[in-house]
């Protein structure tokens, strides 16, 4: 499997933004921004399912809007689930621990849950872009999941031995078993660790909830609001990390 350097996992964060941005800005030339207003999958998808006369267009949107908050709160709920057993110092931190094994919670199911959420939520915030840069944005964001699962198992299974290599056979990679694959472990989950880790995909399923319906064509400015609350969540998750403990090795 393809393993992310050192610089990539310790800048992660950074190069999903990187992409993401790149992706709102297609095709990379002004005016930007052109998804705001008829450029994006949603209203192209919308547009195309509601022809001839475009009378169910608002059916249509808040059909695939339907869809998107799925995506989003399914992303949100994994990723804060998976956050409140690892706990958002390990979450947070720019280099990998490799301690103990973590069996509970959603790790009973898939090993990634984490990733897997992102790819989740990611899937959601590409409908809000252009059509070719939602495919670009969807494939580089599941290439880095791939790289850093890539990077991560074998160091694990490196500091961990035979107990990892036992959780390895067990459970799947990434796409998540439909029953749990371990026993119970001793592990609790931290909510307020998995809430505080992850304010930003909680607030852009929020975001999308709360700000996309339409009314008959009253579609024009629900991406612009849903694109306000997902930049007010990114400005108030970075200042949470203020509240997260600092690692120590």
């Amino acid at each position: 499997m393809m393993q992310a350097t050192a610089f990539e996992y310790k800048h992660r964060y950074l190069i999903h933004g990187t992409i993401y941005m790149l992706a709102f800005a297609a095709p990379w030339r002004l005016p930007v921004w052109g998804f705001v207003n008829n450029g994006s999958s949603w209203f192209l998808l919308s547009n195309q399912l509601s022809k001839p006369l475009y009378q169910q267009f608002a059916v249509y949107w808040n059909v695939l809007l339907v869809v998107m908050i799925a995506f989003a709160l399914a992303g949100a709920a994994l990723r804060t689930w998976g956050a409140a057993y690892l706990g958002a110092t390990t979450v947070q931190r720019g280099g990998m621990v490799g301690d103990r094994v973590i069996a509970d919670g959603p790790y009973r199911y898939t090993r990634n849950p984490l990733y897997l959420g992102t790819l989740l939520n990611t899937i959601a915030i590409a409908l809000l872009m252009r059509p070719e840069a939602a495919v670009f944005c969807i494939v580089f964001i599941a290439l880095v999941q791939v790289r850093l699962i890539g990077r991560e198992e074998p160091y694990l299974l490196e500091s961990m031995g035979p107990a990892y290599a036992a959780y390895l056979a067990a459970v799947p990679r990434l796409l998540p078993s439909l029953t749990p694959r371990t026993q119970p472990g001793t592990h609790t989950p931290n909510w307020r660790q998995g809430i505080l880790s992850e304010i930003y995909v909680i607030g852009v399923a929020i975001s999308i909830a709360a700000f996309g319906w339409s009314q008959g064509y009253g579609w024009e400015n629900s991406i612009v609001h849903i694109m306000q609350g997902m930049i007010v969540s990114l400005g108030i998750a970075v200042m949470a990390r203020a509240f997260i403990p600092k690692a120590t090795f």
